[in-house]
């Protein structure tokens, strides 16, 4: 019978003891990660959404103004005309300011006018405005920065926003 003990006892150490089951942990770990930096990207989305549809408000204000101004130097030869007290009366849904005060929101545009230059600041947020600037015979000019006067827009360099 010593024999068939040892035939036995050969099998089992041929085949080794039942292999213990890999784990699927980092699989999990993998799936998890993904999961809530995915639920972080869309929460970063929507907190963000408001700041971006103020942004392109504030750039379509400036868009109809810099209209206006161009009108008006089409009509006269000059930005001198496209004053805060001319444009207030061409350009509804807009208020409009002289370039030494500051713009006090998304509809409220700073506007500073010369013969040769016209330029607009408008505030998108407390200490952020965004600038246009117009000059005879040139491209308009971009800007943004703190403070939200048409007479800082006058700086603006850019070739966009």
């Amino acid at each position: 019978m010593a024999i068939d003990d040892d035939v036995i006892r050969a099998y089992e150490e041929e085949f080794g003891p039942e292999p213990t089951p890999r784990s699927n942990r980092g699989f999990w770990i993998v799936a998890g990660t993904l999961l809530v930096s995915g639920v972080f990207i869309i929460v970063e989305i929507f907190a963000n959404r408001p700041l971006a549809n103020s942004i392109g408000h504030a750039q379509d204000s400036l868009r109809r103004a810099e209209a206006a101004a161009e009108t008006v130097y089409e009509d006269s030869g000059s930005f001198q005309n496209a004053d805060a007290e001319a444009l207030r009366e061409d350009v509804t849904g807009l208020s409009f300011r002289s370039g030494d005060e500051s713009s006090a929101g998304l509809d409220d545009v700073s506007v500073s006018a010369s013969d040769t230059a016209w330029a607009a600041a408008v505030q998108v947020r407390p200490g952020a405005c965004f600038y246009i600037r117009l000059g005879t015979g040139a491209d308009p000019r971009y800007g943004a920065g703190t403070e939200c006067t048409g007479d800082v827009a006058l700086l603006a360099h850019d070739p966009r926003w």
